[in-house]
């Protein structure tokens, strides 16, 4: 087997390819070439050619990069071991984030709207409800505001009441 043929001017190193189609692990090349990452196998075949912004992270150990093709219905995947490699990879491809950045980002987020969302209820049951009622209450009939007691009343006294449930033994 030959070295594969490698720009020595682009950025290059080694992973571990994984097909999408087989088990197999393949011991590949990856070339960083100006708008795509190129994975050459071993006879310098050329495996996988990928857009940078096409990349996508995978979740993997903290020392290695895993990469797939977002949106790609084979399930390849491309796994970097070597920081320099990876931190090149980072650079160029604005959907692999390893510092974490956009991680933290939709996490603000996330705790934003979920305070705001929080705050809304909490608003609406302590002014708005209150409010509703008070508007509500005098268009209410009087006959429907006793049997409404009633019921309210009855089922009150029976659940307070071991004795009479349904469910006691």
């Amino acid at each position: 087997m030959s070295a594969p043929d490698i720009d020595s001017s682009k950025v290059h190193g080694r992973g571990i390819f994984f097909d999408g189609v087989t088990t197999a692990r393949h011991d590949v090349v990856v070339e960083l070439a100006p708008r795509t990452l190129q994975v050459h196998g071993v006879d310098g075949s050329v495996l996988a050619q990928w857009s940078y912004d096409e990349l996508e992270t995978l979740s993997s150990p903290d020392d290695v990069l895993r990469l797939g093709r977002a949106g790609n219905a084979l399930l390849a995947r491309l796994e970097i071991k070597d920081p320099q490699l990876a931190a090149a990879i980072d650079e160029r491809s604005l959907p692999v984030d390893r510092t974490g950045r956009i991680e933290r980002r939709l996490r603000t987020k996330v705790i934003f709207w979920s305070a705001a969302a929080t705050t809304s209820l909490i608003l609406v049951a302590v002014i708005a409800m209150p409010l509703i009622a008070t508007q509500l209450t005098p268009l209410i009939p009087y006959a429907i505001e006793r049997r409404l007691g009633a019921a309210i009343d009855a089922q009150t006294r029976m659940s307070l009441n071991e004795g009479n449930r349904p469910d006691a033994p």
